[in-house]
């Protein structure tokens, strides 16, 4: 099955660490301003985000796992 672009940020959201933005920001191109709106829920989430959101948290434990 096949995550769509909402439920990969929350996936990521889920695994978040520090150092995140600007990983994806370099990653995608994006800047880092543009990809911590995205995550805040200030613009939409585009597939090349996502995508990236997912690949670098997809081995992670959930945050709540790591207490």
């Amino acid at each position: 099955m096949r995550l769509n672009s909402t439920a990969k940020l929350a996936f990521y959201n889920a695994r978040r660490r520090s150092g995140d933005v600007t990983r994806l920001s370099e990653d995608t191109g994006y800047s880092t301003s543009h990809i911590t709106n995205v995550i805040n829920g200030n613009r939409s989430v585009n597939p090349t985000i996502a995508d990236a959101m997912y690949r670098i948290s997809s081995r992670r434990l959930k945050t709540s796992e790591l207490v």
